[in-house]
């Protein structure tokens, strides 16, 4: 865009003069621009009475005119926006700011095509110019509140919100988005309050999920479901409110509505469904015939449900499981009457051809909608995936060195900020007073930073490089005591293994925790450290330093069986 924009100011709009040329008489210049603010004021014209080409001719003689128009340059970039050419319409915008920095509908127009595109940084910046201009705008102010939002700069995106309300009483939209970043931060109360005025002002799908959210957060499961229901009502088939409206139904352990729900996942995140070319999976009786299960979302879903891929093999003649790459060995492994292919979900699918012909495909999230019916149909007993025992063993060997001091994993950071990254993760500094020397932690933490290994987490012995082969990890992990994890793929892997671990779960946790109670559905040997609203971390880990003690006299070698 930018290699374009600077083409036209040399080519076109500021092409260089020769030094020893003589200026053209001031007259003409004014003549010129005389010209070219006709041939603007007609372009608007007849913008207004819908003659959008005849209008971009008069906008591109006006910008012949006077190459630095900006007025000009915004009205034909808005033609540009009306006809979908949204890189010409950038182009033009950024032109238009470009003569005149206080152009501030071009900055506003710029920001929504950033916004549209998902580069809500950039579309920030363009904000912040339209409030350096005029800082009293309420929609300059909510529009900046959703874009820090999207970045999850949420202290800025409050001030903003709180702002624009101030500034506007009545934007149902600065409400919203005060709301969504309420939520965000863990103050569900705060943000019931803003989405019920926001609905009150404009009546909106988008308003009502929001409500549904922090319903949900709050606990209040059927007025979750009743503000989702709302937001279908107004906009049947939104999305938001489909998924979860199902992730609800899961929370309330009402698996049978719930998984139903869940299996309307695709259409409603945007998601393509996978087609090998032979009919879904629906049920039918297995017998003799051969089914693909085939990957979707990330690992630590793969791995999840899983647990249901043994009651598959169960009943089938033949299962075909096509997984992550990284999990290909693991689960060959841990599956030894399937087949098993991995790879990417991107990658082309001729590689079945070299396994039986199947009858049958279903997506791995859709098996508990036929296994996991019912709480009681959840696994009993701990552990579905096997690790290599001789890479068990050589950690074993490598950490025990420890004089017999039990080994605890540990990883504090998960998710991403649009998974509600700072609301699993626990900061270091509230974990220091469990990092005793009677212990051997280990980190099991992806993507460690440099000013994460200083400070008393110094003592967490690093093994750089273990988490990315999981079949590693997998190992390490069934080497140690006990995992202590936040919500991440290292919970699931655990749990699958049937390792002992103790997981650290805000107020707000993901569906597949459940709301309350130290059991997980998934993995029975799985325990849930819960903070409380309004608590800290170091609450939670003022619980758990007694529970440590209690390892340290029953486990004192690294490997041993789980407490």
């Amino acid at each position: 865009m930018l290699t374009r924009l600077l083409r036209w100011l040399v080519q076109g709009g500021a092409a260089p003069r020769d030094r020893h040329a003589t200026s053209a008489p001031a007259v003409a210049g004014e003549a010129s621009g005389a010209r070219a603010l006709a041939a603007l004021r007609d372009a608007v014209a007849l913008v207004e009475r819908g003659q959008f080409d005849a209008a971009a001719t008069l906008l591109r003689e006006a910008i012949e005119l006077k190459h630095d128009l900006a007025e000009a340059h915004f009205r034909l970039g808005k033609i540009h926006e009306q006809r979908g050419e949204l890189e010409d319409a950038a182009d033009c915008h950024e032109l238009a700011v470009h003569f005149e920095p206080g152009h501030v509908r071009a900055h506003f127009a710029l920001a929504g095509l950033h916004k549209t595109q998902g580069r809500h940084a950039v579309a920030a910046e363009h904000y912040r110019r339209v409030i350096e201009h005029q800082p009293e705008d309420a929609a300059a102010h909510c529009n900046l509140c959703f874009a820090l939002y999207e970045t999850a700069d949420y202290r800025q995106a409050r001030e903003h919100g709180e702002r624009a309300i101030g500034l506007d009483p009545r934007l149902a939209e600065a409400h919203h988005d005060l709301g969504l970043v309420l939520t965000a931060t863990g103050e569900a109360e705060q943000a019931v309050r803003h989405f019920r005025r926001a609905l009150e002002l404009k009546p909106l799908a988008e308003i009502a999920a929001g409500l549904g959210h922090a319903y949900r957060d709050l606990g209040h499961l059927d007025k979750a479901i009743a503000a989702y229901d709302r937001a279908l009502r107004l906009t049947p088939e939104f999305g938001d409110a489909v998924i979860n409206r199902a992730y609800a139904f899961l929370l309330k352990e009402d698996y049978r509505t719930g998984w139903a729900e869940y299996e309307r996942r695709f259409a409603a995140t945007g998601t393509r469904f996978r087609d090998f070319g032979v009919p879904r999976w629906e049920g039918e009786p297995l017998q003799e015939k051969t089914i693909l299960v085939h990957a979707e979302q990330g690992v630590g879903d793969e791995i999840m449900f899983a647990s249901c891929l043994p009651d598959l093999i169960a009943v089938a003649g033949r299962v075909v499981i096509e997984c992550s790459e990284r999990l290909e060995a693991l689960f060959r492994r841990s599956f030894p009457q399937a087949m098993v292919h991995g790879g990417k979900k991107e990658d082309p699918v001729d590689w079945l051809a070299q396994f039986p012909p199947v009858h049958y495909q279903v997506p791995v999230g859709s098996l508990p909608r036929w296994f996991r019916s019912e709480r009681a149909a959840f696994p009993q007993a701990a552990g579905y995936l096997r690790a290599e025992a001789q890479r068990v063993r050589e950690w074993r060997a490598r950490i025990g060195a420890a004089a017999g001091k039990p080994a605890i994993g540990l990883s504090w950071r998960g998710g991403t900020a649009k998974t509600r990254s700072h609301l699993r993760s626990v900061p270091l500094e509230a974990l220091h007073g469990l990092l005793r020397p009677e212990f051997v932690f280990v980190s099991l933490q992806h993507g460690v930073v440099p000013s994460e290994r200083q400070g008393p987490v110094a003592v967490v012995r690093s093994f750089p490089g273990v988490t990315e082969d999981l079949d590693e990890l997998a190992a390490l992990i069934c080497a140690l005591d006990l995992v202590l994890s936040v919500d991440n793929t290292t919970v699931h892997l655990a749990g699958a293994l049937g390792r002992p671990v103790w997981v650290l779960l805000s107020p707000s946790p993901e569906w597949r925790y459940g709301l309350s109670g130290e059991a997980v559905p998934w993995y029975p040997s799985a325990r849930a450290f819960r903070r409380e609203q309004g608590q800290g971390w170091d609450a939670v880990a003022a619980r758990l330093a007694p529970e440590l003690e209690r390892l340290l006299l029953l486990q004192p070698r690294s490997g041993s069986a789980p407490p």
